[in-house]
């Protein structure tokens, strides 16, 4: 080893390095290829790998009526796989997703999770396009230099009727927000209660002439809009600071649009707003199951 590889620095100057922030970022799958997406900022952190925040992978999954997907041939390099946890949200159409393990039919407003895989081919099962909304944990994995060697958690469908079942069944009317958590059996035991012991999954109803409050947390969140027919009345203000009455100060606005993903940085107060008249619906995914289970999410809610 080179003496030149090892560095020592002063602490006080030091302890709080200048690293880049996370950006507020859209991406559409309209705006996508046939193919994989990926929703990549290795270039802020630093790394070789595909990351949209240091720990997940986003990405869209765009596949022809009756054609594949298959993860072999899209990339030499295929380090975007190697998660511990994958979850699927299928936007529009009908398609089997098949890995090294298991296959399951999945269709539109479906959420799937599977646990580690090597492979993975997604088959269009009709003539409609099929879109997906892909995230894994790859970056954290692949930031540790380690391959994911057990299952924690089991292969699961929601099914957009559970979903929908349990938004009616388990949302408190009283409440400022209203949506659910997705959970299982596996992460009930370790008591964070989310989709995968990484990955947290709300999905939550926006009404209409509804200010969901402004709230912050550590984790960075990756939120798809799902379903927004009035973008222009529908939207989320982002900032750093509240003042004397809650409000975000000098916000930056986020306009919902159906099937468009957005990024929420770490720390930022944040606030859902429907000035209409119609429903609107967003799935925010997040690293928060980790966090929850290190004691340092830090959500803050007003």
């Amino acid at each position: 080893m080179s003496s030149e590889y090892i560095k020592a620095y002063e602490y006080e100057s030091n302890v709080n390095p200048p690293l880049k922030s996370i950006p507020i970022f859209t991406k559409s799958i309209y705006e996508c290829n046939y193919g994989i997406n990926f929703i990549d900022f290795s270039e802020i952190y630093n790394i070789k790998h595909y990351a949209t925040s240091p720990n997940l992978l986003a990405s869209f999954i765009k596949i022809e009526g009756y054609k594949e997907f298959k993860s072999e041939s899209e990339e030499k390099n295929n380090n975007w796989i190697n998660g511990s946890s994958h979850l699927f949200f299928i936007m529009q159409g009908n398609c089997k997703i098949i890995t090294e393990y298991e296959i399951n039919n999945v269709s539109s407003g479906d959420i799937i999770i599977i646990p580690l895989f090597n492979t993975l081919k997604i088959k269009n099962n009709s003539s409609e396009e099929v879109y997906i909304y892909y995230i894994n944990d790859s970056p954290l994995v692949n930031y540790l230099g380690c391959k994911p060697v057990k299952k924690t958690f089991e292969s699961s469908i929601y099914s957009k009727e559970f979903i929908m079942n349990n938004l009616i069944k388990l949302s408190n009317p009283n409440n400022n927000r209203k949506g659910i958590l997705l959970s299982n059996e596996d992460t009930e035991k370790i008591g964070v209660n989310t989709i995968t012991p990484v990955l947290w999954s709300l999905y939550n109803e926006l009404p209409p002439q509804t200010n969901q409050r402004p709230h912050k947390h550590n984790s960075v969140a990756l939120d798809l809009c799902i379903s927004c027919s009035d973008s222009e009345n529908i939207y989320t203000l982002i900032g750093d600071e509240l003042d004397e009455n809650n409000k975000i100060i000098n916000p930056k606005k986020v306009h919902w649009k159906e099937f468009e993903m957005f990024i929420t940085p770490p720390g930022l107060w944040h606030s859902h707003h429907n000035d209409g008249n119609s429903y609107a619906y967003i799935l925010p995914i997040q690293d928060a199951g980790i966090l929850l289970y290190q004691r340092i999410l830090g959500i803050l809610l007003k």
